[in-house]
């Protein structure tokens, strides 16, 4: 067993030259059931996905660094512009910076809140500094950015949507609907879980 993982993480790393947090060529290659090999799986499907992914739903699913300069609006509270919140480095306001006992932090909804006092009316005059995004890919994700890849894949080897095929007395038939109705099911599940209307 040893052995088999020694040479799958060294084979892991001559076909991905980086780690791809959304999915990996082995993964598309299970889930084809071994139909496209991971070595036949182009980094860019795997890009394309991600930026699918983040199409549909408005969101990254890595860590990403920010500073919002936002509008202060004489309440106690701002939102940032992106959440859900990894961490807030510093929060600044009319060109001073806040302690950070002085603060409480909402990483889910991305909102500041002042402990005493108000955020000062004004133009971009409060700028919140930090990291969002997720420490790890949710599953329902990966599944997404498997699918995604697994039909680009099966696409680019057997043409587009090709439903069958005769040569002579040879018949075959390939479909893409197991695949394509597990990748709406999963869609579905993301918008329950991930909402793409939500403000």
């Amino acid at each position: 067993m040893a052995r088999l993982v020694s040479f799958l993480s060294e084979f892991t790393t001559s076909v991905i030259p980086f780690s791809t947090r959304y999915t990996s060529a082995f993964m598309v290659s299970e889930i084809t059931g071994g139909e496209i090999l991971a070595e036949e799986i182009e980094l860019d499907w795997i890009s394309w996905a991600a930026d699918e992914i983040a199409r549909k739903t408005g969101q990254r699913f890595h860590v990403v660094p920010f500073e919002d300069v936002l509008d202060g609006n004489g309440l106690d509270i701002v939102f940032t512009l992106n959440f859900p919140l990894i961490q807030v480095a510093k929060v600044e306001m009319d060109s001073q910076i806040l302690s950070p006992l002085s603060y409480a932090v909402n990483l889910r909804t991305g909102s500041v809140r002042l402990r005493q006092g108000i955020f000062n009316p004004g133009i971009r005059n409060v700028v919140v500094t930090g990291t969002y995004g997720y420490q790890n890919v949710p599953p329902l994700i990966q599944k997404v950015a498997t699918l995604l890849v697994a039909k680009t894949a099966l696409s680019a080897k057997n043409g587009p949507l090709i439903d069958n095929e005769s040569i002579g007395d040879f018949s075959q038939t390939r479909t893409f609907k197991k695949l394509n109705d597990e990748l709406d099911r999963a869609w579905e599940a993301l918008g329950r879980r991930f909402p793409i209307d939500f403000i």
